[in-house]
């Protein structure tokens, strides 16, 4: 059966490709009732998804619901690799870092197999599981409560075990990058963790492919001004480029231009 999150999500994407969609349409594509359609616009509405008019609606300007991390897993899988070797390429041996949760920092894990003496720190099974086979990779782990979709830990018991540490690097894949509402997530438990691993971190890089330029979810991790690095694509526009530069963030770009279409 569909789940809620999974069917605001189409429901956007019908939206968004039709340009208009009708209550009473959307109700019989999904198989539910009318009241369910509008209780779904309405959360997607007060989010900015969509804009409702007249027993119909339109696109709005938000960001798109979370998507579960088997379904963002094939989503720009190319560039998302891409990204992850060049974020890679910041990590030396010696160094302590954290890698947060997601499928591009997935990335960045499975190019460490090479290094020595590295101390990563993550909130992310997916991640765990890619440093098992990283011998000079030692692994630690957040702990806290288990968030299924994503495969993410996070929680109080994740913010009390990063407290009495310190890093080199956080490496930060994000839900929205905006550059009046900054790096936004759609967890607002993973915000909150995030929010910390940046405190406990001498250097923020945000790795992100294009895709989540102009987009903003409900809960901020931080400012732009206070990021170091952002490791995109060449989806990056030009006044994107101006005003990070303006920001004093460095921006890497990967070389290859790749589709943002799934793969």
């Amino acid at each position: 059966m569909q789940s809620a999150i999974e069917r605001r999500t189409e429901i956007v994407s019908v939206v968004n490709r039709d340009g208009t969609a009708r209550v009473e349409d959307l109700a019989a594509q999904f198989n539910v009732s009318s009241v369910t359609i509008r209780n779904d616009l309405s959360l997607l509405q007060k989010n900015g998804y969509v804009v409702r008019s007249h027993g119909a609606v339109i696109p709005g300007s938000g960001v798109l619901a979370e998507l579960t991390i088997q379904k963002k897993r094939r989503r720009n899988i190319g560039i998302k690799s891409q990204i992850g070797q060049e974020a890679a390429k910041l990590i030396e041996s010696g160094n302590t870092v954290i890698l947060d949760s997601g499928t591009t920092t997935r990335e960045i894990a499975s190019c460490l197999k090479s290094l020595e003496n590295v101390v990563v720190l993550t909130n992310s099974l997916d991640v765990a599981m890619e440093l098992t086979v990283a011998p000079g990779v030692e692994v630690l782990m957040s702990g806290g409560v288990l968030r299924k979709s994503a495969l993410s830990f996070s929680g109080s018991q994740a913010e009390h075990s990063l407290k009495n540490y310190r890093f080199d690097k956080v490496f930060l894949g994000v839900d929205g990058f905006d550059l009046k509402a900054g790096i936004t997530t759609h967890n607002e438990q993973e915000a909150s963790l995030n929010r910390l691993m940046c405190e406990i971190s001498e250097q923020v890089i945000v790795v992100t492919d294009s895709s989540k330029f102009g987009k903003r979810c409900c809960h901020m991790i931080r400012d732009l001004r206070n990021v170091g690095v952002l490791v995109t694509d060449a989806g990056i526009s030009g006044d994107y480029l101006a005003t990070l530069k303006e920001m004093n963030v460095e921006v890497i770009i990967v070389e290859k231009k790749v589709s943002s279409l799934t793969s």
